[in-house]
């Protein structure tokens, strides 16, 4: 009779972690096939414009030596730097169009049910130029109706950068809550990732493997800048800063 009455409850809770691991593979598959073609796109970077861009350091030198002694000369040689110039931007544009956008908005989602698995509460906060006070905010919406004033690279490096954030909380600090903050303000984007973890020291996150360097270097491609601090026993924030554009449009508006 006792198994009869819990055959239901099992066979809802079964049915229940199914449809939670389809779903879990389902993003893993789209998280590799996103994976894939940014570093597809990465390569084209590196093959087509490396080259060129070395094409360009020579002329630029054969053209400071031409100077004084043919004019003509080095007026056809920055010519040619020029036309070179033009048609590398036009492929890194073409390049950057087909990438993939990946959206802030969609990472947290990712990122509450990453901490949600490891028993990490996670809040958000939102704020920006246009409504200073701080504003807490359980789900994505925040993010869905208040579209980021960034380019969709500037987003999708942001992106990438507060996956590998929320990562390295998850693996690394043994936190038992976490703070993410949305700051929209007229010059620059600021997300930081606050935990209550057991910290480190500074010079100790400099020198492990947790993905620092590598965040830094996407965010140098949009002139993006991370800041860090950290004690031990005291968790860690790291805190992504992204120059924006100014329009003119109210900001964080939807």
């Amino acid at each position: 009779m006792f198994g009869i009455c819990i055959l239901p409850y099992i066979i809802r809770t079964s049915t229940r972690f199914q449809q939670k691991s389809a779903r879990l593979r389902a993003e893993t598959a789209e998280r590799m096939a996103q994976q894939e073609e940014r570093q597809r796109i990465a390569r084209e970077l590196h093959d087509t414009l490396g080259h060129t861009l070395s094409l360009i350091a020579l002329k630029g030198e054969v053209v400071e030596k031409l100077v004084n002694r043919h004019p003509e000369r080095a007026v056809k040689e920055a010519r040619e730097i020029r036309e070179t110039a033009r048609a590398a931007l036009k492929q890194m544009r073409e390049l950057v169009t087909e990438m993939k956008v990946t959206y802030l908005a969609d990472e947290y989602k990712h990122a509450v049910s990453l901490c949600s698995a490891a028993g990490i509460p996670l809040l958000f906060q939102y704020q920006s130029i246009s409504d200073p006070r701080p504003s807490n905010v359980g789900t994505e919406d925040a993010l869905v109706n208040n579209p980021l004033p960034l380019t969709p690279l500037q987003e999708t490096i942001l992106a990438m950068c507060f996956r590998e954030t929320i990562t390295n909380v998850v693996r690394h600090s043994r936190a038992t809550k976490c703070n993410v903050h949305l700051d929209i303000q007229e010059g620059e984007v600021r997300v930081s990732v606050r935990d209550d973890g057991i910290g480190a020291d500074m010079d100790q996150f400099y020198t492990s493997s947790n993905g620092l360097a590598g965040l830094r270097q996407r965010l140098v491609m949009i002139d993006g800048r991370m800041s860090l601090s950290s004690s031990s026993g005291k968790g860690t924030e790291v805190t992504l800063h992204i120059p924006r554009v100014i329009r003119n449009e109210k900001v964080g508006r939807a």
